[in-house]
């Protein structure tokens, strides 16, 4: 549940970040001066704009990047990191777990306890 409201938390803040970078005024111009240069200029203020912008972006990155390491934690708590190569070693050990039989049971008149893997069974007695 936690994990879940991180994740949600991650997305509202990416999607602050994209805003208040676009809003921020470039050298060529960007969205800050889409509905023209001297009012976006006159809304926030010339220098109160570029202060504001960029200490919101510096917060919010921030803000991305712990959230990030928060993430990062919680997914690996609990798991074990095994490669392909230890898994097929441990299936090997244990033969058990394994969902393939590790050997073909003998047919016909070769049954008769010859494989190391099957259990003890007394023989048959002969009919008479």
């Amino acid at each position: 549940m936690f994990y879940g409201i991180l994740i949600a938390l991650q997305m509202i803040i990416s999607i602050l970040l994209v805003v208040a970078i676009l809003l921020q005024a470039s050298k060529g111009g960007g969205l800050a001066g889409i509905a023209g240069g001297a009012m976006s200029s006159s809304l926030f203020g010339g220098r109160t704009a570029a202060s504001f912008l960029s200490k919101a972006t510096a917060v919010l990155a921030a803000l991305f990047m712990l959230n990030c390491l928060g993430m990062a934690v919680l997914s690996t708590t609990g798991t074990t990191a095994t490669s392909v190569t230890q898994q097929a070693q441990q299936q090997q050990a244990n033969p058990a777990n394994s969902p393939v039989p590790a050997t073909v049971p003998p047919s016909g008149s070769e049954a008769t306890g010859t494989d190391n893997n099957a259990p003890a069974l007394p023989p048959p007695e002969p009919a008479k």
